[in-house]
């Protein structure tokens, strides 16, 4: 198992760590696209609402609370890259920089308390 930082917004971090056995298909599966999950680490003293965002599309996730760590689990194209845009209750966004998901990924979201400084309210009407 092996994990990477992606870079982000000021103090945020996300980590992707995948479990992967034998050599890559090259060819897609086909089938049902299989869920990914993301758990969210709320270090922010405000409560945040938290999307997987792409070229426009917003897909919400949830809600977590101030200072608490909840887990999403939601269906993302495969070999796609994945943003969070991540909304301060009534103080502005953040999207996260594009990251690449493959199946069998598991994602860690690190919202830090100094996050919310840089949040934009034009963020959160962002169309990619």
């Amino acid at each position: 198992m092996s994990a990477w930082p992606a870079r982000l917004a000021p103090g945020v971090l996300m980590l992707a760590s995948a479990c992967a056995g034998g050599a890559a298909n090259s060819q897609p599966a086909l089938g049902p696209v299989p869920p990914l999950s993301v758990e969210v680490q709320n270090q922010n003293h405000n409560a945040i609402t938290v999307y997987a965002f792409r070229g426009g599309f917003r897909d919400r996730l949830g809600y977590v609370e101030a200072t608490n760590t909840r887990t999403f689990t939601f269906t993302w194209p495969m070999n796609n890259d994945i943003r969070f845009l991540i909304n301060f209750l009534a103080q502005g966004c953040i999207i996260s920089e594009p990251m690449p998901v493959f199946e069998g990924d598991e994602l860690l979201l690190i919202v830090r308390s100094i996050d919310d400084d840089g949040a934009n309210p034009d963020t959160c009407r962002s169309r990619g």
